[in-house]
């Protein structure tokens, strides 16, 4: 008769600092959801009433509310040690402070971030530990963790990873699994990699094989993972993802601490493979439940320490700055506007990517804009030949990254078009953009460096770095007008399902 044992695997991803709970905006009623002390509170009571349970993490646990900036990552760590963390995936926002900081996080933290494709470059030396053997009663766990290399070279500025190269990581899996297997019941995957995250307030539904195919692929070509938890994407798996040719267990939260997901398998141990599962994501409706001390207290150490800077009121919204991140939106406006403003430039971009929060009506704090812009990046001016600005127009038209928000162009497109003719007229500063001309154009760093996939901006020419970072422009340009109302102008203007010449 076989032997049966019962494993719960406790999971989040993209927690991005979320301290405190955040306003639901996509789910019905608005409640506030999420925040540490909360979700320490539900991992305490499923550990006291269960006894095999571990708690796992996809990455990006830095980068989000000021807490994580002002302290280049290191309160993030500290929480997600007080809460229990068993294991942790480095995410590419752990990168954020430059990989030398990212290396004394990992020494800070009580639990082990792991990636097994993340190396020194030109070096066979791993940047973290590859994996963990974790025990919960007499069940052996091995979790694994890697990094998409795709995800890596488009979502990291490159000069915060100078000295680390990114892997293949479906060969270094299949050998970890390979190694791991005759030594554990279980193999876990802490992947992240795939679809950058949707910054938006808007929630769209979730298919699997498109939203997270590449870790439908690797689940698909790697034998031997019984599960895979996703990060990176910020999409809920409501049940589980079975792979058809592995029987793999592909899982994933929306992020933001607001959900923590519930596994809960049945092993056969003598076979070391699951029989049964049960899985749910546990909504943190922090409103309708009580805090756990110790990390209530933990959160209240790090906003002591930063509320003097973070509470400056430097300005007051009118209405509602949201981001979206397949339209112009009003925050994208104000980005922008405020960049091309102070460097005079004939355009100013953003990648929808970049902006991690809205900006409320009523007044506007220093940390409200470190909210939406947590990134120290500063804003280059670079020149660019019409034709190649036309070339990002036209990837910006395809939406696989989000659409640019913009300032100071005027952009109909048609997405439904074949791919180059998608942009259907693009003007700058209300003349027709022309090929053959230069234009003068304001990035930040990172999409200066090819970020989200826009390597067209790598084609700029003439680079002048302002050394300014982005958020001291909009911080600036916020006092100056002192009262800001947030507009839509029709900068960009979608055609769908538009009429085509033969």
């Amino acid at each position: 008769m076989a032997t049966i044992k019962e494993l719960t695997i406790l999971y989040t991803n993209d927690f991005h600092a979320q301290d405190k709970p955040v306003r639901a905006t996509w789910v019905e009623g608005s409640p506030m959801m999420g925040g540490a002390a909360y979700l320490a509170s539900y991992v305490k009571k499923i550990r006291a009433s269960e006894e095999n349970v571990i708690l796992l993490d996809a990455g990006d646990i830095l980068t989000g509310p000021p807490i994580s900036t002002l302290t280049e990552g290191e309160a993030p760590v500290d929480l997600f040690s007080c809460i229990g963390y068993d294991a942790v995936a480095i995410g590419n926002h752990e990168f954020d402070h430059g990989w030398q900081k990212t290396k004394q996080l990992l020494y800070q933290a009580r639990f082990p971030f792991l990636s097994a494709n993340i190396f020194y470059k030109n070096t066979n030396i791993l940047f973290a530990k590859p994996y963990e053997i974790l025990e919960a009663g007499d069940v052996k766990v091995g979790v694994i963790g890697i990094h998409g290399k795709k995800a890596g070279y488009e979502t990291i500025s490159l000069d915060q990873i100078t000295e680390l190269e990114f892997r293949s990581q479906e060969s270094v899996l299949q050998e970890y699994v390979n190694l791991l297997k005759p030594h554990v019941d279980l193999i876990v995957v802490l992947a992240h990699q795939g679809i950058p995250a949707e910054q938006g307030t808007e929630d769209r539904e979730v298919v699997v094989e498109r939203d997270f195919e590449e870790d439908v692929h690797i689940i698909n070509q790697v034998e031997g993972i019984d599960v895979l938890i996703a990060g990176h994407c910020h999409k809920s798996i409501e049940q589980p993802y079975v792979a058809k040719k592995t029987g793999t267990l592909l899982i994933s939260t929306r992020g933001l601490g607001t959900v923590v997901g519930y596994l809960n398998l049945k092993i056969d141990m003598d076979a070391r493979a699951i029989v049964d599962y049960n899985a749910h994501l546990e909504p943190i409706l922090s409103e309708q439940m009580e805090p756990d001390p110790e990390l209530e207290a933990r959160v209240a150490y790090w906003d002591d320490r930063l509320k003097v800077l973070i509470d400056q009121k430097i300005g007051y919204a009118t209405g509602n700055f949201t981001r979206n991140y397949f339209e112009e939106s009003t925050l994208g406006n104000l980005i922008t506007d405020a960049v091309r403003s102070y460097t005079h430039a004939d355009a100013a971009f953003q990648v929808g990517g970049g902006l991690r929060a809205d900006i409320v009506k009523g007044d506007i704090t220093f940390g409200d804009v470190m909210n939406v812009i947590p990134f120290n990046s500063e804003i280059h001016k670079i020149d660019m030949r019409g034709d190649n600005l036309l070339y990002l127009l036209e990837q910006s038209a395809a939406m696989t990254s989000g659409v640019l928000q913009q300032s100071g162009v005027t952009l109909v497109i048609d997405p439904s078009r074949d791919i180059g003719e998608r942009v259907i007229e693009a003007t700058i500063n209300g003349s027709r953009l022309e090929k053959d001309r230069y234009y003068c154009v304001a990035v930040n760093a990172f999409m200066l460096a090819g970020g989200d996939g826009f390597t067209g901006f790598m084609k700029g020419e003439n680079i002048r770095n302002t050394y300014v970072i982005e958020r001291d422009i909009v911080v600036d340009y916020i006092k100056k007008q002192e009262q800001i109302e947030p507009q839509l102008s029709n900068r960009l203007i979608i055609q769908e399902m538009a009429v085509h010449a033969d």
